[in-house]
Protein backbone atom coordinates (compact mmCIF):
# COMPACT_ATOMS: atom_id res chain seq x y z
CA UNK A 1 0.00 0.00 0.00
CA UNK A 2 1.36 3.28 -0.88
CA UNK A 3 1.62 6.37 1.43
CA UNK A 4 2.16 9.70 1.03
CA UNK A 5 4.80 11.11 2.93
CA UNK A 6 4.78 15.09 3.58
CA UNK A 7 8.26 16.55 3.88
CA UNK A 8 9.26 19.52 5.48
CA UNK A 9 9.83 22.04 2.56
CA UNK A 10 9.99 19.38 -0.31
CA UNK A 11 6.52 18.59 -0.75
CA UNK A 12 4.86 15.29 -0.64
CA UNK A 13 6.23 12.42 -2.29
CA UNK A 14 3.72 8.49 -2.65
CA UNK A 15 6.23 6.15 -1.22
CA UNK A 16 5.24 2.18 -1.30
CA UNK A 17 6.95 0.05 1.03
CA UNK A 18 7.18 -3.69 -0.26
CA UNK A 19 7.09 -6.47 1.94
CA UNK A 20 9.36 -9.64 1.34
CA UNK A 21 6.61 -11.80 0.56
CA UNK A 22 5.20 -9.40 -1.55
CA UNK A 23 8.53 -9.01 -3.36
CA UNK A 24 8.89 -12.89 -3.89
CA UNK A 25 5.82 -12.84 -5.45
CA UNK A 26 6.53 -10.15 -7.56
CA UNK A 27 10.00 -12.35 -8.53
CA UNK A 28 7.67 -15.40 -9.29
CA UNK A 29 5.65 -13.45 -11.86
CA UNK A 30 8.58 -12.06 -13.52
CA UNK A 31 9.50 -15.58 -14.31
CA UNK A 32 6.61 -16.76 -15.18
CA UNK A 33 6.21 -14.31 -17.64
CA UNK A 34 9.81 -15.19 -18.86
CA UNK A 35 8.75 -18.92 -19.12
CA UNK A 36 5.26 -17.99 -20.77
CA UNK A 37 7.11 -16.53 -23.34
CA UNK A 38 9.38 -19.64 -24.57
CA UNK A 39 12.74 -17.85 -23.73
CA UNK A 40 15.37 -19.59 -22.60
CA UNK A 41 18.19 -17.41 -20.82
CA UNK A 42 21.62 -18.89 -20.88
CA UNK A 43 22.87 -16.20 -18.56
CA UNK A 44 21.23 -13.92 -16.53
CA UNK A 45 22.80 -11.00 -15.57
CA UNK A 46 21.86 -8.41 -12.72
CA UNK A 47 22.11 -4.63 -12.43
CA UNK A 48 23.77 -3.76 -8.43
CA UNK A 49 22.49 -3.69 -6.62
CA UNK A 50 18.59 -3.60 -6.41
CA UNK A 51 18.53 -6.20 -8.96
CA UNK A 52 20.38 -8.69 -7.31
CA UNK A 53 18.07 -10.29 -5.55
CA UNK A 54 15.20 -10.47 -8.10
CA UNK A 55 18.15 -12.08 -9.97
CA UNK A 56 18.95 -14.90 -7.74
CA UNK A 57 15.41 -15.55 -7.54
CA UNK A 58 14.68 -16.00 -11.37
CA UNK A 59 17.47 -17.81 -11.58
CA UNK A 60 16.57 -20.25 -9.53
CA UNK A 61 13.31 -20.73 -10.81
CA UNK A 62 14.78 -20.76 -14.84
CA UNK A 63 17.87 -22.95 -13.33
CA UNK A 64 20.43 -20.78 -15.18
CA UNK A 65 23.81 -21.23 -13.47
CA UNK A 66 25.68 -18.83 -14.84
CA UNK A 67 24.93 -15.34 -13.06
CA UNK A 68 27.02 -12.70 -12.88
CA UNK A 69 26.21 -8.60 -11.98
CA UNK A 70 27.44 -5.29 -13.72
CA UNK A 71 27.13 -1.93 -12.11
CA UNK A 72 25.67 1.11 -13.19
CA UNK A 73 26.72 4.84 -11.63
CA UNK A 74 23.36 6.71 -12.61
CA UNK A 75 20.99 6.79 -9.38
CA UNK A 76 21.82 8.12 -5.93
CA UNK A 77 18.55 7.42 -3.33
CA UNK A 78 15.76 8.70 -6.00
CA UNK A 79 17.72 11.47 -8.14
CA UNK A 80 19.91 10.95 -11.17
CA UNK A 81 23.71 11.54 -9.86
CA UNK A 82 24.99 10.92 -13.26
CA UNK A 83 23.51 12.49 -16.64
CA UNK A 84 25.02 9.51 -18.98
CA UNK A 85 25.07 6.39 -16.97
CA UNK A 86 28.81 4.42 -16.11
CA UNK A 87 28.90 0.95 -16.23
CA UNK A 88 31.04 -1.35 -14.44
CA UNK A 89 32.20 -4.89 -14.13
CA UNK A 90 30.67 -6.07 -17.99
CA UNK A 91 30.68 -10.04 -17.85
CA UNK A 92 33.49 -9.89 -20.58
CA UNK A 93 34.43 -12.90 -22.06
CA UNK A 94 31.39 -14.81 -20.49
CA UNK A 95 28.42 -13.60 -22.47
CA UNK A 96 29.44 -14.22 -26.00
CA UNK A 97 26.86 -16.79 -28.12
CA UNK A 98 24.73 -16.80 -25.25
CA UNK A 99 20.95 -15.80 -24.63
CA UNK A 100 21.08 -13.55 -22.03
CA UNK A 101 18.63 -11.66 -19.78
CA UNK A 102 19.11 -8.48 -17.77
CA UNK A 103 17.71 -8.08 -14.28
CA UNK A 104 16.81 -4.94 -12.15
CA UNK A 105 13.89 -4.34 -9.05
CA UNK A 106 12.87 -1.12 -11.33
CA UNK A 107 12.81 0.61 -14.45
CA UNK A 108 12.33 4.43 -13.45
CA UNK A 109 13.83 6.75 -15.95
CA UNK A 110 15.04 3.62 -17.92
CA UNK A 111 18.18 4.85 -18.48
CA UNK A 112 20.18 1.98 -16.38
CA UNK A 113 18.58 -0.28 -17.90
CA UNK A 114 18.55 1.11 -21.87
CA UNK A 115 22.69 1.42 -21.17
CA UNK A 116 22.91 -1.91 -19.68
CA UNK A 117 21.53 -3.59 -22.59
CA UNK A 118 23.54 -1.70 -25.00
CA UNK A 119 26.89 -2.49 -23.10
CA UNK A 120 26.13 -6.10 -22.87
CA UNK A 121 25.01 -6.68 -27.15
CA UNK A 122 28.80 -5.14 -27.83
CA UNK A 123 30.07 -8.35 -25.72
CA UNK A 124 28.69 -10.33 -28.82
CA UNK A 125 25.53 -12.33 -27.38
CA UNK A 126 23.03 -14.14 -28.49
CA UNK A 127 20.24 -12.39 -27.62
CA UNK A 128 19.71 -9.71 -25.05
CA UNK A 129 16.53 -9.17 -22.64
CA UNK A 130 15.30 -7.46 -20.25
CA UNK A 131 13.54 -7.78 -17.01
CA UNK A 132 12.46 -5.77 -13.93
CA UNK A 133 9.62 -5.77 -11.32
CA UNK A 134 8.65 -2.71 -11.48
CA UNK A 135 7.94 -0.38 -14.71
CA UNK A 136 7.36 3.25 -14.12
CA UNK A 137 5.46 5.36 -16.51
CA UNK A 138 8.65 7.61 -17.52
CA UNK A 139 10.71 5.03 -18.58
CA UNK A 140 11.87 5.59 -21.58
CA UNK A 141 12.32 2.35 -22.80
CA UNK A 142 10.07 -0.71 -22.36
CA UNK A 143 11.49 -4.17 -20.95
CA UNK A 144 10.83 -7.56 -22.14
CA UNK A 145 9.43 -8.13 -19.42
CA UNK A 146 7.79 -6.89 -16.26
CA UNK A 147 5.75 -7.89 -13.48
CA UNK A 148 3.49 -4.58 -12.68
CA UNK A 149 3.33 -1.81 -14.69
CA UNK A 150 2.36 1.50 -12.70
CA UNK A 151 0.25 4.28 -14.09
CA UNK A 152 1.95 7.22 -11.85
CA UNK A 153 5.46 7.51 -10.64
CA UNK A 154 5.99 6.10 -7.23
CA UNK A 155 9.01 5.83 -4.74
CA UNK A 156 9.08 1.73 -4.09
CA UNK A 157 10.94 0.94 -1.08
CA UNK A 158 12.05 -2.40 -1.49
CA UNK A 159 12.53 -4.71 1.49
CA UNK A 160 16.39 -5.08 0.33
CA UNK A 161 16.92 -1.49 1.47
CA UNK A 162 15.88 -1.33 4.27
CA UNK A 163 18.40 1.06 5.98
CA UNK A 164 19.53 2.81 2.93
CA UNK A 165 15.59 4.41 1.96
CA UNK A 166 14.98 5.01 5.27
CA UNK A 167 18.25 7.11 5.89
CA UNK A 168 17.25 9.14 2.43
CA UNK A 169 13.49 9.85 3.32
CA UNK A 170 15.17 10.83 7.16
CA UNK A 171 17.52 13.02 5.04
CA UNK A 172 14.62 14.42 2.94
CA UNK A 173 12.65 15.21 6.32
CA UNK A 174 15.22 17.02 8.20
CA UNK A 175 16.57 19.06 5.10
CA UNK A 176 19.70 20.33 4.47
CA UNK A 177 21.35 20.78 7.61
CA UNK A 178 24.11 18.52 10.02
CA UNK A 179 21.83 16.21 11.80
CA UNK A 180 23.13 13.79 14.78
CA UNK A 181 22.78 10.24 15.08
CA UNK A 182 19.70 10.28 17.52
CA UNK A 183 18.16 12.42 15.48
CA UNK A 184 18.34 10.15 12.03
CA UNK A 185 16.94 7.37 14.17
CA UNK A 186 13.94 8.85 15.92
CA UNK A 187 13.13 10.57 12.22
CA UNK A 188 14.23 6.77 10.53
CA UNK A 189 11.75 4.91 12.84
CA UNK A 190 8.82 7.38 12.53
CA UNK A 191 8.73 6.86 8.93
CA UNK A 192 9.21 3.08 9.01
CA UNK A 193 6.27 3.10 11.25
CA UNK A 194 4.49 5.19 9.06
CA UNK A 195 4.81 3.17 6.25
CA UNK A 196 4.02 -0.21 7.80
CA UNK A 197 7.72 -1.66 7.60
CA UNK A 198 7.23 -4.89 9.58
CA UNK A 199 11.43 -5.67 10.81
CA UNK A 200 12.80 -5.10 13.80
CA UNK A 201 13.83 -1.62 12.61
CA UNK A 202 14.95 0.23 16.01
CA UNK A 203 17.78 -2.27 16.45
CA UNK A 204 18.68 -2.75 13.09
CA UNK A 205 18.97 1.22 12.43
CA UNK A 206 21.12 1.24 15.98
CA UNK A 207 23.59 -0.99 14.26
CA UNK A 208 23.57 0.66 11.01
CA UNK A 209 23.55 4.64 11.23
CA UNK A 210 27.23 5.03 12.20
CA UNK A 211 27.33 3.91 8.47
CA UNK A 212 25.42 5.80 7.24
CA UNK A 213 25.39 9.13 9.03
CA UNK A 214 26.09 11.92 6.58
CA UNK A 215 26.16 9.69 3.34
CA UNK A 216 23.24 10.62 2.32
CA UNK A 217 23.18 14.22 3.34
CA UNK A 218 21.78 16.76 0.52
CA UNK A 219 24.65 18.26 -1.38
Amino acid sequence: MSKNIAFNGVGVVEVRYVTWGEAIKLCYKLAKEVVDSGYKPDVIVSIMRGGVVPALIVSDILNVDSFYALRVKHWGIAEEVYSVPVVEQLPQGKIEGKKVLVVDEVADTGKTLDVAVKELLKLGPAEVRSAVLHLKPNSVIIPDYFAERLNRWVWIFYPWSIVETLVALAYRELGSRKVSEEELLKTSIALARKLGVRAPISRILKMSLRYYLGSQEPK
